[in-house]
């Protein structure tokens, strides 16, 4: 698998023959998670589409639909309301952006194509499915997501069942994070520049076109920064 690239006006990603058919089994999964979710309709009038509901909405059994529907106040009351007031909601949107996935997933041969417009929504229905995959291997924390980057890229053959499904899972993921951050890096990319910050070198105008500051002295050569990890942290 290639990450994403920018292809003229598109995102586009290369996937082998055999990821496909896995990745969409695994949004498929994800979906199922969220039962039975209407699809959004066309109506205009905002209140036509609210989906709360007068009775108490419980808190998601399974833990990662509650990784996906968390809590949103520490406090149970508020938190409960809350839930009643909103999942309806959330369910719908993340479905929508699963949906989304899916279908740019089931056109790829073999490239996934995301248009600008609807890549935030593709990145966050990755960003999802890499939430429940991270909680059916119990991922918590940075140095158990690096453990599974490095069993997914072995080539040793799995002790058991057991550990082969955990080998599978562990090369799902690696994808899915790949797919993501590289989609996560075009957009911040195409993010417009902050007005506040200085013109980048070779501006030869301040702030509306006025003449620029003359440079200061060159500093000092500052020490090497510290080596990072090209992956992204969950």
């Amino acid at each position: 698998m290639l990450g994403f690239r920018r292809d003229g006006d598109a995102f586009v990603a290369r996937l082998r023959p055999s990821e496909r058919p896995v990745l969409l089994d695994v949004v498929d999964g994800v979906v199922d998670l969220f039962g039975e979710v209407a699809a959004p309709g066309d109506d205009l009038d905002p209140f036509a589409r609210l989906t709360f509901t007068a009775d108490e909405v419980p808190v998601p059994a399974d833990p990662a639909l509650h990784r996906l529907l968390p809590d949103a106040s520490p406090d149970p009351g508020l938190a409960g309301e809350l839930r009643r007031l909103t999942e309806g909601d959330l369910r719908v949107a993340k479905v929508a952006k699963l949906r989304r996935l899916r279908a740019a997933l089931q056109q790829a041969e073999p490239d996934i194509v995301v248009v600008p417009s609807e890549a935030a929504d593709v990145a966050a229905a990755l960003t999802d499915v890499r939430l429940v995959l991270a909680s059916r291997l119990g991922l918590e924390t940075d140095e158990q997501a690096e453990e599974v980057y490095a069993l997914a890229a072995a080539t040793t053959s799995p002790a058991d069942d057991e550990a082969a499904t955990r080998r599978f899972l562990a090369a799902v993921y690696s994808v899915l994070t790949e797919l993501q951050e590289s989609l996560l890096t075009l957009l911040i990319a195409d993010l417009p520049p902050d007005p506040g910050e200085p013109a980048p070198p070779g501006d030869e105008s301040g702030p509306q076109g006025s003449p620029a500051d003359p440079p200061a002295d060159p500093p000092a050569d500052p020490p090497d920064d510290p080596p990072r990890s090209g992956r992204h942290r969950r």
